[in-house]
């Protein structure tokens, strides 16, 4: 849980999470946010370098998709750097890439595509039809019923505040069990509320994306995300924006996995508005390593 001194504290993650500080032509340096995690969380590393893009955007020229490739663990204590390159500025269409470092070291690479917005014919896949989030509990309580036999590796990340709310549509999976369909349905919502810029909303939902996508490509083999042997990465992820939408009213992440071998998974998700609008899809690939001796247990 967030703590008086600022640790893990929702509310300051959000204030310093793109507090960018300009130090040269399209370069931008972000100070670390207080935290007790060991590494930066994939999620908020996705959302800074779409931040980072936003800043070198043309007027009314949203980023409409993002591409990113992670390289090596981010260090959660140490300052971020983001070098944009501006590829090139066409007449409707923009493209740049990010290279996000740390002390030199390469730990993200993003390539996005800006739009201007204008008018065309429309299709999309249907909402699923799942329990209101009203109707369901908290991720909290899910997390909170497991005590004390989550392993200890976990207890960082999982039981400190969380800026999103989280509600599971389905059981929510933590150990290993028998194998089950691929499909997870997860209601989610921003605590605090937001202005009105789509570009802020664009950037907390990056942030969201990178979470539970894995978690659909574990269910068919039959292991649970907090296997004591089993050790994930995020590999790659992109996302695509289709709609505006608020990421503090309540949106749907429907979530399936195509395939799964070889040490990897391949997640998706599609993200609907209440009002049934499809405002978003996510693609990203996993490490799920089954590793022979058990992972380090440290805090």
């Amino acid at each position: 849980m967030a703590d008086a001194g600022g640790v893990d504290d929702p509310a300051t993650e959000r204030r310093m999470m793109f507090a960018f500080e300009t130090v040269g032509a399209d370069r931008f340096r972000l100070p670390p946010v207080p935290s007790r995690l060991l590494r930066l969380y994939g999620g908020q590393v996705i959302a800074q370098a779409l931040a980072a893009v936003q800043r070198t955007a043309p007027p009314g020229r949203p980023v409409h998709s993002c591409h990113a490739y992670f390289v090596s663990a981010g260090d959660s204590a140490r300052p971020i750097d983001f070098i944009v390159s501006r590829d090139r500025d066409g007449r409707s269409f923009s493209a740049r890439r990010v290279a996000v470092e740390q002390d030199g070291r390469l730990i993200l690479s993003m390539a996005a595509s800006l739009h201007a917005i204008e008018a065309g014919a429309q299709h999309q896949f249907a909402m699923p039809e799942v329990a209101p989030p009203e109707s369901l509990r908290p991720m909290e309580d899910a997390i909170a019923a497991f005590g004390d036999t989550l392993p200890r590796r976990h207890w960082p990340f999982w039981r400190r505040e969380q800026m999103i709310d989280w509600r599971p549509v389905e059981p929510f999976r933590i150990m290993n069990g028998p194998p089950e369909p691929s499909p997870r349905h997860f209601w989610l919502r921003l605590k605090a509320p937001l202005g009105d810029d789509p570009a802020e909303h664009q950037r907390f939902l990056a942030y969201a994306s990178d979470l539970h996508i894995l978690h659909a490509g574990l269910a068919p083999l039959g292991i649970g995300w907090a296997d004591p042997y089993l050790q994930t990465a995020s590999l790659d992820h992109a996302i695509w924006f289709h709609d505006r939408f608020r990421v503090d009213e309540w949106l749907l992440y429907a979530l399936d996995s195509p395939a799964a071998g070889h040490a990897r998974a391949l997640g998706r998700g599609n993200v609907f508005a209440r009002d049934g609008r499809l405002v978003a899809t996510v693609a990203q690939q996993g490490l799920i390593r089954v590793r022979t001796e058990l992972q380090d247990e440290k805090l």
